[in-house]
């Protein structure tokens, strides 16, 4: 594990720790939604949920760019997005109340569950969590220099160079299905083993000679490393019409949530 992930790690932990702790001593009733420190939970989780309106404001509305960096914004929008949720279950006491609590508590729920998936794709096709997105073009000029070696090697038959083109001409399609891009993706994974398992067999005829191992070695690494490059595109194709979906879904689930939480406080506050 790289030293750069221990703090999402323990803060994963801790978070994960608090959830299973408040759920363990819900039926005591530590807190109470209408007053205290309950009550006070649900002001400061709503409001941290409002807050994250900011970063789509920040990236879209000219006047607000030059408010902090975007990479901060993200920190902040993915930090309260997870504190906003675990303060309005303890809020709730871990369990249900009437029709419009309800659906302002499973639309909040959706929203965070939906950003865990967001943020996961969100990776995939950046360089990092805060580095700029990668480009597919540069990801087909690093496999189109790989392939080259593919002539080289007696690994590949007929059959797993059909499928590597037939890959390629697939991931190479604008606004692939995102079926297609997970099929792709578990071909180009189902070769990658084939290849493994045949370089292995193939490696026992040479045992005998350092010097044509060794240049079989060579080239069964350059044929392995251009089919990663290959599997990197399929995993780009892949997890960007993730991510395209999950846009669509996550606004209108996030604005439902703003209006049901909208909604909860006044009918509280006036009934």
């Amino acid at each position: 594990m790289s030293i750069k992930n221990y703090p999402a790690v323990l803060f994963s932990f801790f978070i994960s720790l608090i959830l299973i702790l408040g759920w363990r001593e819900r039926e005591e009733y530590w807190l109470s939604a209408e007053k205290g420190w309950g009550y006070a939970l649900g002001i400061i989780g709503g409001s941290l949920m409002l807050i994250l309106l900011l970063y789509p404001l920040r990236k879209h509305w000219k006047l607000a760019r030059n408010w902090f960096s975007i990479k901060h914004w993200f920190k902040m929008h993915m930090l309260f997005g997870v504190i906003g949720p675990v303060l309005i279950l303890f809020h709730s006491n871990f369990q249900l109340g009437s029709l419009n609590s309800n659906i302002a508590l499973f639309s909040m729920l959706l929203v965070s569950g939906s950003g865990i998936i967001g943020r996961y794709a969100y990776q995939k096709i950046h360089r990092g969590l805060y580095g700029e997105q990668i480009q597919f073009s540069e990801l087909k000029h690093d496999y189109d220099k790989s392939k080259s070696h593919f002539a080289e090697s007696d690994l590949l038959n007929s059959i797993l160079k059909e499928n590597l083109i037939h890959i390629e001409k697939q991931i190479l399609q604008l606004k692939i299905p995102l079926f297609s891009a997970f099929l792709c993706n578990r071909k180009i994974s189902r070769i990658q083993t084939e290849l493994k398992k045949i370089s292995r067999k193939k490696a026992k005829s040479y045992l005998g000679n350092k010097r044509e191992l060794h240049q079989f070695a060579q080239k069964t690494k350059h044929l392995l490393s251009g089919v990663h490059r290959l599997k990197r595109m399929t995993n780009y194709a892949l997890y960007d019409r993730i991510f395209s979906i999950w846009h669509v879904f996550h606004l209108p689930i996030f604005f439902m949530m703003i209006l049901a939480g909208i909604i909860h406080v006044f009918a509280v506050h006036i009934y």
